[in-house]
């Protein structure tokens, strides 16, 4: 296969793992980037939240569309979350890329679980209102924790937080994390650039396709029952996070 066609399916796999599920970016880019275009570990992180930035903004603007974006919570994730990754994506370089992937499946399945179960585990229960800024400050703490060392966006643990924490349905959830993401990925791909980890030559074609994906998940994402969604959303996150902490490099 050409290697722009494989760049420009990456791309369209990302925004439309983003725009249905808010999983773009490194979650399903970094994988393919190691196994189809050779990167090294640290390149493929760096080039997946670099390409992630428009296909982030163009599905932020389609879930605000449809209101379906809380913009007090996203200001409240966001702005920690671009102190906190710059930091962790320079610590994260003295560690173990394995090790770093391993707790992050852990945590995803984790997740993915009580998504499943959410009703039997939790019911109707969420945080009262005086504690929803902590927790969303907290959120954006542990957003920028996962962008800067695992080189995925947050949309893996962003999302579950805001859905088990809050009560959001998943759609606003996702409208929140896309949005919320931005700042940090700014950040991030600013942080790999200083150190030579984004391959720019793979930029416009990762970009072109995920902005065609960011506009068909959106759409579908958007007309799907609550609950078909979330439970969607719940599988990959297992399918991805047994990837995650299967893997040998």
């Amino acid at each position: 296969m050409p290697m722009q066609i494989k760049i420009l399916i990456i791309g369209l796999l990302a925004g439309l793992g983003g725009g249905l599920f808010s999983l773009g970016g490194g979650t399903l880019t970094i994988p393919l980037m190691l196994s189809w275009l050779h990167l090294s570990e640290f390149e493929a992180r760096g080039t997946a939240l670099a390409a992630a930035f428009f296909p982030a903004l163009f599905g932020t603007f389609l879930y605000a569309q449809a209101a379906q974006v809380d913009w007090l919570a996203v200001v409240l994730v966001a702005v920690p979350a671009l102190i906190v990754t710059p930091f962790v994506g320079l610590w994260s370089e003295h560690f173990s890329s394995l090790r770093l992937r391993r707790i992050f499946s852990v945590v995803i399945i984790t997740g993915a679980l009580f998504l499943l179960l959410r009703e039997q585990f939790l019911g109707d229960w969420k945080l009262t209102d005086s504690m929803r800024i902590g927790y969303l400050i907290g959120v954006g703490v542990i957003e920028g924790l996962v962008a800067g060392s695992v080189g995925v966006s947050g949309g893996p643990v962003l999302a579950p937080l805001l859905v088990l924490g809050l009560g959001m349905p998943q759609q606003m959830a996702q409208g929140c994390s896309l949005a919320a993401r931005i700042p940090a990925v700014v950040a991030g791909s600013l942080e790999n650039f200083r150190h030579g980890h984004v391959r720019l030559a793979l930029l416009p074609g990762l970009i072109s396709g995920g902005l065609l994906g960011a506009w068909l998940g959106s759409r579908l994402a958007l007309s799907l029952p609550e609950l078909h969604l979330r439970s969607l959303f719940a599988v990959l996150l297992l399918i991805i996070g047994f990837r995650y902490l299967l893997s040998r490099k």
